[in-house]
């Protein structure tokens, strides 16, 4: 697989997993806790294959991917907030990078 479809992987379960149950149907503790360890699985291995992306949006996928992961995850081994601020931190160099965009633009006017 490659990394760009390790980040969209990533990307689908998280969200999947935050909106669980927001159309009104049942959540299951037994489907929680599987989505959960998925979304962990795919975090962790994203994150610990320390590869960041050969274009400046791939790098943006990935770090949109890792968040989104993080975000939705609820498993901490005590490693998540370090490893969320070394994402955070990774984002400000891509973001900096990245081709100008409305969303940038007001990004850039509030920091």
């Amino acid at each position: 697989m490659s990394l760009s479809e390790e980040a969209i992987t990533l990307q689908r379960a998280a969200h999947e997993l935050m909106y669980l149950g927001m159309d009104g149907s049942p959540v299951y503790s037994d489907d929680l806790s599987r989505r959960n360890g998925e979304v962990y699985r795919l975090t962790m291995a994203l994150y610990r294959s320390g590869v960041k992306g050969t274009t400046i949006e791939e790098q943006a996928n990935v770090c949109l991917a890792l968040l989104m992961g993080y975000s939705a995850s609820f498993v901490d081994h005590g490693e998540k907030q370090q490893h969320v601020q070394e994402v955070l931190d990774g984002c400000w160099d891509v973001l900096d990078a990245l081709p100008a965009s409305l969303l940038k633009r007001i990004h850039h006017r509030a920091r």
